[in-house]
């Protein structure tokens, strides 16, 4: 009695101060939480007067309970008007205290209710706006604290998170909660003290409000308190969403410094944690973050893995072929090693295939261009350029031929004697799978590969230079292999070698 005695004191203070309000609003949610508050009541006292097993009747009332939650709390919208639901949450948590007394704790749902009452109300109180009246602030403390004392002696715990929230006198009120949001360096004893007082569910909520609201400088700020706490150390996601909040509001330096910092493996757990979620977005915007991060620095451990995710991810996020090539292509840019453009042609070749291919081909250019690239590496490039191009028997010629003066093997040198014993080709440049322009540049970059061009040579010419470039060993091999008429061109190349190098 005196609980309803003084959350009706409370009720007539709100009404002072909310009377510049539209009275036929404020008379209409007076009169549902009413209607709600006769509900409750009438499931408390059929609970009480239960002739079914404790179990049983404790099951009926707490599915009673939440369906008539869920009807009333849904007659006023969070976006348009939370300040109702504050008086409704408050009314059903203490009536659900007060029923305590009646209900089995042998039932599961006895203490999940409040648990989940409790997450409720934290959303709703988390997402009202700096002017809430007093009073009401003043009826939702003394409501909670009511309700957990009488849970507590039920055996009922789940309320711990509102009773820290119920003694400050707002929900961003708190003075060392401000100060670490404005960066003030608040005293790190304060910090410790208040994060271990709210729980990492409570601070969790707090920095994933922040960045549904885009207060992202803010949620960083908080979620790296968080993580550097000692005591949260394997609760929570806060170094996933520290990074995520800095991605957004840090320059690409000093973001790339705290990327660094995480071991890849880690960073993949982070985006697969984003994405379960459903922040494919927050996923993405970290995935990116740390792509960046080993293409700059050239690192390949995890590269795979990395650019696959990044890559399902954009597609995900972005509608159409052309936006999702435009991001590769800028990324690739930023590429340092060979391997980290052939994930992003195999990427683009699994996802958009054919329509992709041209800036496939621009990427092997690049990767053909870059000093550090190896022979062995080139000759990959080279496979993989035949692969997407393997209609077009010019570039492939230029591909093997390029593999043979890498290493001069019999074996190379065959692949090359075949490709040139095909008949030439004659393209249909509206029928090629690239631009003609795009195709005569990869030419282009072929030529400054090689010692000779032999543009306008004939098999036996290339020949000749081809097997020059092979030694003795290697055209001795060859003669192994040929036919007899083959053999004797051979021998006669190697007899005249050897008397140019006498004279």
């Amino acid at each position: 009695m005196l609980l309803c005695a003084y959350a009706a004191e409370v009720g007539a203070k709100m009404a002072d101060e909310e009377a510049e309000q539209d009275c036929s609003g404020q008379s209409g949610c007076s009169a549902l939480i009413g209607e709600l508050r006769g509900r409750l009541e009438e499931l408390s006292a059929a609970l009480k007067d239960s002739v079914d097993s404790p179990l049983q009747s404790a099951t009926l009332y707490c599915q009673a309970f939440c369906q008539t939650l869920v009807e009333y709390a849904g007659c006023w919208r969070v976006e348009e008007n939370p300040l109702p639901l504050v008086e409704v949450y408050a009314t059903a948590l203490l009536s659900y205290a007060q029923a305590s007394t009646f209900l089995s704790t042998h039932c599961e749902n006895v203490s999940l209710v409040p648990e989940r009452l409790s997450l409720s109300y934290l959303e709703l109180l988390l997402s009202l706006p700096d002017n809430v009246p007093e009073s009401l602030w003043q009826l939702f403390q003394a409501s909670v604290q009511s309700a957990y004392d009488l849970l507590q002696k039920n055996g009922i715990v789940q309320l711990h998170m509102l009773s820290c929230l119920s003694r400050e006198t707002g929900v961003w009120n708190n003075r060392t909660l401000q100060n670490i949001l404005s960066n003030e360096a608040p005293d790190t004893e304060k910090v410790h003290t208040f994060l271990a007082l709210e729980g990492p569910i409570l601070l969790e909520m707090r920095i994933k409000h922040l960045i549904k609201e885009n207060q992202r400088s803010k949620a960083a700020l908080l979620a790296k308190a968080c993580s550097e706490f000692l005591e949260f150390e394997g609760k929570g996601h806060f170094k996933q969403m520290y990074l995520v909040s800095l991605c957004s509001v840090a320059e690409q330096k000093p973001l790339m410094e705290e990327i660094s910092k995480v071991d890849c493996r880690d960073a993949l757990e982070m985006i697969c944690n984003l994405e379960s979620e459903g922040d494919e977005k927050g996923a993405f915007t970290l995935c990116s973050a740390f792509l960046t991060c080993q293409l700059l620095q050239a690192e390949t451990y995890c590269a795979w893995e990395l650019t696959l995710f990044w890559s399902k991810l954009l597609k995900r996020l972005e509608a159409s072929d052309q936006g999702f090539l435009d991001r590769c292509r800028q990324m690739s840019k930023l590429s340092k090693t060979v391997f980290h453009i052939l994930f992003f042609i195999k990427v683009i070749q699994s996802e958009v295939d054919a329509v992709g291919l041209p800036v496939c081909i621009e990427m092997c250019i690049k990767a053909l261009q870059m000093e550090s690239v190896d022979g062995k590496t080139k000759a990959t490039i080279c496979k993989t350029i035949s692969c997407l191009l393997p209609t077009d028997l010019e570039v492939k010629r230029a591909c093997q031929l390029t593999e043979f003066l890498i290493e001069p093997t019999v074996d190379s040198y065959y692949a090359v004697e075949t490709l040139y014993n095909e008949p030439d080709q004659k393209l249909e440049e509206e029928n090629l799978p690239v631009p003609n322009s795009l195709r005569c540049e990869l030419l282009l970059v072929f030529k400054t590969q090689w010692p000779f061009d032999p543009e306008f040579w004939d098999w036996k010419t290339l020949k000749r230079h081809c097997l020059a470039l092979m030694g003795l060993y290697g055209m001795h091999r060859l003669i192994s292999k040929m036919d007899n008429t083959a053999a004797q061109y051979v021998h006669r190349h190697l007899t005249l070698k050897r008397h140019w190098n006498h004279t």
